[in-house]
């Protein structure tokens, strides 16, 4: 398959903080229901609870499931909103150091619980990013 590209308009630009003991993927996604963003990169600067992350295995092609219980900063997240079964799905990236400056990182998961995150959603508009199954990698993609 050759590369694809489309071309998005800056929409609305959000900024918030999450309350802390929510959810970040779920609380995320539901302020993008709630304020009908279809497609948005999103980023954030705070601390989880609880880190949830994963790593995807390329030859078994599915996820391998990572938490760290403890509180962790969260020193890099970069994700982007587009919609999956007619929904905000977010998928985003991000790092957790812990209190020697360890880091460990991947794909973001439900069950990273916020103690204090700050967030900000971009929205993109003129384009319809839409995740379906992809045969070549096993994930859904725009």
């Amino acid at each position: 398959m050759a590369s694809r590209f489309w071309e998005a308009q800056p929409g609305r630009t959000l900024v918030g903080r999450l309350a802390t003991d929510t959810d970040v993927v779920e609380e995320l996604e539901r302020v993008c229901a709630e304020r009908e963003i279809r497609a948005a990169w999103v980023s954030a600067v705070g601390a989880v609870r609880r880190a949830a992350f994963a790593y995807f295995d390329q030859r078994e092609r599915r996820y391998r499931d990572l938490a760290s219980e403890t509180h962790h900063e969260m020193s890099g997240f970069i994700g982007n909103v587009s919609m999956r079964d007619g929904k905000p799905f977010l998928h985003a990236h991000a790092t957790f150091a812990n209190e020697r400056g360890e880091c460990v990182g991947g794909h973001l998961m439900r069950g990273c619980t916020v103690w204090l995150l700050e967030v900000t959603l971009r929205e993109m508009t003129g384009v319809e990013l839409e995740r379906t199954p992809d045969e070549v990698t096993g994930l859904a993609v725009w």
